[in-house]
């Protein structure tokens, strides 16, 4: 059962798999989202499989096989990507392998760096430096309103989150039990307010509802917070050229950590063939050519992503990737919406940042 529209990679390895094993037919359910799937669970008739976009079901306990073990005796544990797998190992078992994964890097368009005479961002930039940058890179008209800004994002609590590791911070503690103490410490107030100045005094970032005449993010944003999917829409169009990758500035000094997102696939606890699950599990994840970015290093190789000007920057990112407030908290991760009003509160209307990240205690 898969939560996903797409079944183009699920179908072509359901064919070859059936190829590999005569004897087995491989039937294909879709559910809608995370409650189509667990009832589908509780059912008398349970998927071996589910594959969700989202990591919440498997964070319920006993409803999936540990796959510790196969992949043990499997012998790819260093073939695979160890920080995706340590996300998903977050509870100490692991209930599902990756899927979908994709990190933010910081993509920089290369002839607005030149126009300016700046210099290209390097991986090793501090956040003055992203901010200098990024001053000299906004540019408004008489009116005030911007026709380029130095650096683009969205008002969202999970893609701030970077910065926060960055500055050594976190939003909750590493068993995601609790936020008090983590998400109103020093460093993680210190990386938002850096954040909220980054709109409201440093003007770089447009605003919620800010007039603009920059265009889209391809068109007038000088950098970029762009996941994968943004960078495999610039080499789609054929206009990656333009464009150039970093890491995201940090903070604090050796400070590297990142976000990611991934759904995942594991084998549930109902599941009459295990074994067999398995066997289809890793031709569906690891041996075929998963996208965008597969979770085995001998996939990536065989598909050239290490030499890839772009794809290699993405897949290193992979090892700097930390368990999400969202992965770690259930309750986190449904209050995504309210923190959110609360950050636009912050820069729009200049709410007091500690006394607000402080209030959040209450949301784990």
């Amino acid at each position: 059962m898969t939560e996903f529209t797409n079944l183009k990679r699920l179908a072509a390895a359901k064919e070859s798999f059936e190829q590999l094993y005569p004897e087995v037919e491989v039937v294909i359910e879709q559910s809608a989202d995370h409650f189509e799937s667990l009832r589908a669970y509780r059912s008398d008739e349970a998927p071996d499989i589910i594959e969700s976009g989202g990591w919440a079901l498997f964070n319920r306990e006993g409803m999936f096989v540990d796959l510790n073990p196969y992949v043990e005796q499997s012998g790819m544990e260093a073939d695979l990507y160890s920080g995706p797998l340590a996300i998903a190992r977050h509870n100490g078992t692991l209930p599902g392998l990756p899927v979908d994964m994709s990190v933010p890097l910081l993509v920089f368009n290369k002839e607005m760096f030149d126009k300016a005479g700046l210099p290209y961002p390097e991986d090793d930039w501090t956040w003055e430096q992203f901010v200098e940058a990024a001053k000299k890179l906004t540019i408004r008209g008489d009116d005030g309103v911007a026709v380029q800004f130095g650096f683009g994002i969205g008002v969202d609590i999970e893609w701030y989150e970077p910065f926060v590791f960055r500055n050594g911070g976190t939003y909750l503690s590493p068993d995601g039990r609790t936020a008090r103490g983590y998400v109103d410490s020093p460093e993680t107030i210190g990386a938002m307010q850096n954040i909220i100045d980054a709109y409201r005094v440093h003007g770089i970032i447009r605003k919620p509802k800010e007039p603009s005449a920059a265009g889209q993010l391809h068109e007038g944003f000088a950098m970029i917070f762009g996941f994968m999917w943004f960078a495999g829409d610039l080499i789609h169009h054929g206009i990656d050229d333009r464009f150039g990758v970093a890491r995201l500035p940090r903070l604090a000094e050796g400070r590297n950590g990142n976000m990611i997102y991934m759904g995942g696939a594991g084998i549930t606890g109902k599941s009459q063939h295990p074994g067999l699950a398995w066997d289809f599990l890793r031709h569906y994840l690891v041996d075929s050519h998963s996208w965008p970015l597969p979770i085995s290093r001998s996939q990536a190789e065989e598909r050239g992503l290490h030499e890839h000007r772009i794809w290699s920057r993405y897949l290193e990112e992979l090892q700097h990737a930390q368990p999400s407030g969202f992965y770690l908290n259930e309750k986190w991760n449904s209050s995504r919406q309210l923190i959110n009003e609360d950050m636009e509160s912050m820069i729009v209307d200049g709410a007091d940042v500690a006394k607000t990240l402080r209030s959040w205690t209450r949301f784990a």
